[in-house]
């Protein structure tokens, strides 16, 4: 069972991602992983902090 708070985090980067009109790919090459790991990070799987730092740190998000 996922966490409340993987889910928040994952729908959060969904969202940024969207409010920077990227792709999952777009995004993925930007943070040096690749689209299936954010995809994952997005539907709350998967989350690692290395992962989460990569994607907000691609996403410029602090």
């Amino acid at each position: 069972m996922r966490a409340v708070d993987d889910i928040v985090q994952g729908r959060i980067c969904r969202a940024l991602r969207r409010r920077l009109r990227l792709t999952q790919r777009e995004l993925g090459t930007r943070a040096g992983l690749s689209q299936q790991a954010v995809s994952l990070v997005e539907r709350g799987h998967g989350l690692r902090l290395s992962r989460l730092k990569r994607l907000f740190g691609a996403l410029d998000a602090r």
